[in-house]
């Protein structure tokens, strides 16, 4: 690998031992871990809040891995317990814990960095990484001080796109190995002031038996599918209220302390396959508004509950399902899905389906039955040609359909705990993260409480 050394001379910050760049699902939890054994760590975020795509892409709740018990870091289960216990978390009768309030998630997730002597730098953008003899030396930064150099020994990419890595020379995969195509993408949306009592009595009228735990409603269409609210849908289609696009993807669900809102899983951007590409994710930010304002006015009309509410938020940040993946010491592929592969590095295991928005690959995928579940190994989270470099969340190294499974937030905040402990370790030993035992940071998560 060619070295990248910068030629032109930029303020200098002081070092540290860990630097996160990206306070997402991910990032966030890796500072939090690293913070807790020790490091002198650096969060580095674009925006002025964390939360990534819980709370700037507005995915709530969590998706569920799917596992009696919900196991997940021992990082994650504070979090919901917090949520849960300050009114803005909520489980449902299913089990699911994972429903939250993503504003209130903002500040969880900055008090907890805090509490651990954790430092935030927020406003600023990754620019690039200094790389001399397979090691991230420092990255380049700019906010409104202007273009600086931040260095430290161990980085950890948690910027959902692998920018650290793809900067610093790692070969990466993007999209399908087939087309070249990514999943789609979405931008979500929240409406206020809706009657979730009418929407529950309408909901359950069409004949829906599921997702009306009044305060936790949930909703959901999809053509052909046999979803009770087609019928609705259709209506409107055929009397010019709505697209056809609009259809191809609906989903919402309630807020914990947000009563009467609904927070919607779309809508998904028609033939948008491409999450790098910056015009076409321009494109999805302005056809996405259109269609939420068809939405709204079609919920307005065709869904009782709905007809006082009004658009309350648009998501700040597109939602990207997945662009680039590492090629890191191992691949996690269909087989360890198909097989349910247990790893002595196992940092985190879920069960969670193959998930693929947008086109299918075709491959074969042996459902998992109750019980059965898979393991992501920490060598996934190491690139293969930087030493000192760690990747987490649905940045990790695996194919296009396995990613599908592995992407949700849970598994991400798992993988961020582990790359946290890792970085921490490596720098009080003095030794590269590929120098890490694996089965040292799993027997530490053990002892934090992950269920492993």
């Amino acid at each position: 690998m060619s070295s990248y050394i910068v030629t032109r001379e930029y303020p200098r910050r002081e070092e540290y031992d860990v630097i996160v760049v990206g306070g997402g699902t991910a990032g966030s939890i890796a500072a939090i871990a690293a913070a807790r054994e020790g490091a002198k760590i650096l969060l580095i975020e674009k925006y002025g809040f964390l939360g990534g795509t819980a709370t700037a892409s507005q995915v709530t709740p969590m998706m569920h891995v799917k596992i009696e018990g919900n196991p997940a870091s021992s990082i994650d289960r504070k979090i919901r317990k917090r949520m849960i216990e300050l009114g803005f978390g909520a489980k449902s009768p299913g089990g699911n814990d994972g429903w939250f309030n993503p504003e209130m998630l903002k500040f969880i997730l900055e008090e907890m960095i805090l509490e651990q002597g954790g430092e935030i730098l927020y406003d600023t953008q990754f620019v690039d990484a200094i790389v001399l003899e397979n090691e991230i030396r420092g990255i380049i930064v700019h906010n409104r001080e202007g273009t600086k150099v931040i260095e430290g020994k161990i980085f950890i990419d948690a910027t959902g796109d692998a920018e650290v890595a793809h900067s610093a020379g790692v070969p990466c995969f993007v999209g399908s190995e087939k087309s070249g195509k990514n999943q789609a993408v979405s931008l979500r949306f929240m409406i206020g002031n809706v009657d979730l009592k009418r929407l529950q009595t309408f909901l359950k009228d069409l004949g829906q038996e599921w997702g009306l735990n009044y305060p936790l409603i949930e909703m959901a269409m999809i053509w052909d599918k046999g979803f009770v609210l087609e019928k609705v849908f259709k209506k409107a289609l055929e009397e010019g209220a709505i697209e056809y696009g609009d259809g191809r993807y609906f989903q919402a669900f309630s807020v914990p302390g947000m009563p009467g809102v609904m927070s919607f899983n779309c809508p998904e951007i028609p033939d948008v396959y491409n999450s790098l590409d910056g015009a076409k994710i321009t494109y999805s930010y302005i056809k996405g508004r259109k269609m939420i304002k068809r939405l709204h006015n079609f919920l307005r009309k065709y869904v009782a509950g709905f007809e006082d509410s009004f658009i309350l938020s648009v998501a700040p940040m597109i939602g990207i399902r997945e662009s680039r993946r590492i090629k890191g010491e191992y691949v996690l592929t269909i087989e360890d899905y198909n097989n349910r592969s247990k790893f002595d590095d196992g940092i985190a295991k879920t069960a969670y389906p193959v998930d693929i928005h947008g086109e299918e690959e075709g491959e074969e995928v042996i459902p998992l039955r109750p019980g059965e579940y898979f393991e992501i190994p920490f060598r996934a989270l190491i690139p293969q040609n930087i030493h000192n470099l760690l990747v987490v969340g649905r940045a990790i190294s695996s194919t296009f359909t396995m990613q599908s499974s592995i992407r949700i937030q849970p598994t991400c905040r798992a993988t961020g705990e582990a790359a946290g402990i890792a970085a921490a370790y490596a720098v009080k030993n003095n030794i590269g993260v590929r120098d890490v035992d694996g089965k040292i940071i799993r027997e530490i998560m053990r002892n934090y409480g992950a269920d492993l």
